[in-house]
């Protein structure tokens, strides 16, 4: 943990910090130079000059990583402004959601798991739909932390696959007819290999993107900003699980994709080759 604070003071005197009572002070800097100050009971005592200073202080706790992460109860004993408070987690955690008060960070990936919940039952119940409701499902929430545009593709293909099983270029000339299937080839070779390396590729070793976003945020930092607060510090909390709890997920969705995979192929290559899959030049009888 550490705390970076400036002040202005007009006289100079004795002033505590209350930090928690099991925090490990490591250093304490006094306008840039450690000075060997250690608290006792929790109770920091610092010595104010008058004028303009700065002060920090790093400390460590007993306490490693939970389900919920807070930063430590700190009261500097007098109101703060302009109250900057970051958390980072290891790379080893996945942030699934972040609370606290002022201007703080957003995780967009919830609203749009929510919009894509809506387009999948719409999707799934379209008559022309390649895919039931279960297997969009199942589809976009597994490549949703890594990449919406892959699962856009993914539909994409599966669309024009049943496109194409149901039409009939019979009435095209031969080189616009095998126009379209090389197309169709091309598209589904794109589809296919960013679903295998750019989804199931990444999903097992990527790190998911959770869409956090806001001032200082991003990844696995966040960041909150308060323009006023009393003595004591916001205890913001970020909650967040194992990675190892994603990476389960995902092999498990990756194994789901490998079969369903072959059965979309199988799907499409019948699509592709229905009634007719290439025209040659036809060569009169001499």
């Amino acid at each position: 943990h550490a705390l970076a604070f400036n002040y202005r003071s007009t006289q100079g005197g004795r002033h505590t910090l209350r930090l928690p009572a099991d925090a490990r002070v490591t250093q304490v800097i006094v306008d840039g130079a450690e000075v060997p100050l250690r608290p006792t009971g929790g109770e920091l005592p610092l010595g104010l000059l008058p004028g303009a200073h700065s002060i920090g202080v790093n400390w460590t706790t007993t306490a490693g990583v939970a389900f919920r992460v807070r930063p430590d109860a700190v009261d500097l004993n007098s109101p703060a402004s302009n109250v900057r408070t970051t958390m980072r987690l290891p790379e080893d955690r996945w942030p699934l959601l972040a609370f606290g008060g002022g201007v703080g960070p957003a995780i967009l990936y919830w609203g749009e798991v929510v919009v894509f919940l809506i387009m999948a039952w719409l999707l799934g119940r379209s008559q022309y739909s390649p895919l039931r409701t279960h297997e969009w499902l199942l589809l976009g929430i597994g490549l949703s932390t890594l990449s919406w545009s892959v699962l856009l593709a993914v539909g994409v293909w599966l669309f024009l696959m049943r496109w194409r099983e149901k039409w009939d270029g019979s009435s095209l000339p031969r080189w616009q007819f095998n126009a379209v299937q090389v197309l169709l080839a091309l598209f589904t070779f794109f589809a296919v290999s960013s679903l295998v390396f750019s989804g199931i590729r990444y999903g097992l070793l990527a790190q998911p993107d959770m869409g956090v976003v806001g001032p200082g945020s991003g990844g696995n930092t966040f960041a909150w900003f308060m323009d006023q607060t009393a003595s004591a510090l916001p205890q913001p909390s970020v909650i967040s699980a194992p990675m190892w709890i994603y990476r389960l997920l995902m092999f498990a969705w990756a194994f789901w994709i490998a079969v369903a995979l072959v059965r979309w192929l199988r799907f499409a290559w019948h699509a592709w080759t229905a009634r007719e899959f290439w025209r040659g030049r036809v060569i009169a009888a001499g």
